[in-house]
């Protein structure tokens, strides 16, 4: 369906508003000029217009009475006016809305209910523009996020618009932020989770103060974050040496192939999800007389590496290579809105061990601790292990100046892994 439609020389942007959110919003449709006789570059021009005004439906839909707070005040903003006589002629509409939309006809004073006392006062500070609301700045927030990853950003969003959804539309202030932390915090909300909240929170307000909707310091800085929820907190652990073989033999039983490979590689390799679901045929290669892996897709500089081949996945390797058919060596059925391989896979591992008793300590990542901790007690050194499982190196000798372990060197230090 398309949401240009053309007016004479110009085209336009238009979208229906559906009928019975008509009285909501006063009016019948969203339409706006973009100034272009080009259909291509209206359509391009009418995207975020589109993208916007069915935020404004959806928001009409799920909360209405504050929605037509809103369209009020958009209709104020764009009549463009501002006489004192204006003024007084809104507060009159205002407060009829109030009357009719809030209060089901009644006159506020004749109101004892607090919360549609409450409900009322909000209303008619919106409407007014006695009070700011926040919502219509993500969008430019974000836009000003493109150098970050679409994955961190898309995350950024959800957190800046629950936490508006839940708390308030308004422009908050430490007291109010400090409650929902507090209030957070009990509800088992997780100081990580909490703490990544409180950030987007913060680069939200920054954006915020570079374009003056707001001058105070940011609400959301400065929150000690304790657990004090009931729940425990899960500890991360490698899986044992027995549940490796447990785990091994499960998957090679449930007739998944690519899983079982992917275990495979992973429990000699140490190698993240993502890093072995995104190797290619022409990532197997010869570094230094040696087969190795070349991890080009990481999450940091560190984790581009070549990772020897361990003799127990020589051939592993050599059948998937013979096997593939688009050029990478795991197969997986598709991508997600991220480009990444590996989640359809992850969610099958998830399966595969909760079939197999084990507990949400123990995840896929699990099997990269299990192989730094083979590693380690093999005696290998810490700098010959960094290199191998992509971890930065935590000295400046090491990690600033050094040219990396040779492949020898982490040849001999992965062939003593076993399992048995």
């Amino acid at each position: 369906m398309s949401f240009v439609v053309r007016r004479g020389e110009i085209y336009s942007a238009r979208l229906v508003i559906p009928k019975k959110l008509r009285p909501i919003l006063g009016k019948s449709e969203f339409k706006k000029s973009l100034g272009t006789a080009s259909r291509k570059e209206a359509e391009l021009l009418a995207a975020p217009l589109i993208l916007q005004w069915k935020k404004l439906i959806e928001e009409a839909a799920q909360d209405g009475v504050m929605a037509r707070a809103k369209a009020l005040k958009r209709a104020f903003d764009e009549d463009g006016q501002g006489s004192d006589y204006d003024e007084f002629i809104k507060g009159v509409i205002i407060e009829g809305e109030v009357e009719d939309v809030v209060l089901g006809g009644r006159d506020f004073h004749e109101v004892e209910d607090a919360h549609l006392r409450k409900t009322a006062k909000t209303f008619y500070g919106i409407a007014s523009g006695q009070i700011v609301t926040l919502e219509g700045y993500v969008a430019g927030w974000v836009a000003s996020l493109a150098h970050l990853k679409q994955k961190t950003v898309d995350q950024m969003q959800r957190d800046v618009v629950v936490f508006h959804k839940e708390e308030t539309a308004h422009i908050p202030d430490a007291k109010l932020v400090s409650d929902w932390v507090r209030r957070s915090s009990q509800e088992d909300v997780g100081v990580k989770s909490l703490k990544r909240r409180l950030s987007a929170l913060n680069s939200f307000w920054t954006y915020l103060l570079s374009i003056q909707v707001v001058s105070d310091p940011s609400p959301f800085s400065g929150h000690a974050i304790h657990k004090t929820g009931g729940g425990r907190s899960i500890v991360r652990r490698g899986f044992s040496n027995a549940e490796c073989l447990e785990l091994m033999k499960a998957a090679a039983a449930s007739r998944d192939g690519p899983l079982s490979d992917l275990i495979q590689l992973a429990l000699y390799t140490g190698a993240r999800i993502e890093e072995l679901c995104s190797l290619r045929v022409e990532d197997v290669v010869v570094e230094e007389s040696h087969r190795a892996l070349r991890v080009r897709q990481a999450k940091t500089k560190a984790g581009v590496r070549y990772v020897p081949l361990h003799p127990s996945i020589v051939s592993v390797v050599d059948r998937l290579i013979d096997e593939s058919r688009d050029g990478y060596l795991i197969p997986s059925s598709a991508k997600n809105q991220y480009g990444q391989r590996s989640p359809s896979l992850s969610k099958r591992f998830a399966r595969l061990k909760k079939e197999l008793g084990f507990g949400p300590e123990l995840v896929f990542h699990s099997l990269r601790k299990t192989v730094t901790t083979k590693l380690e007690r093999a005696g290998v050194m810490e700098g010959v292990a960094a290199d191998i499982v992509g971890h930065e190196k935590q000295t400046m000798t090491y990690g600033l100046y050094s040219g990396g372990t040779s492949m020898a060197q982490k040849m001999e230090a992965i062939s003593q892994i076993t399992y048995r």
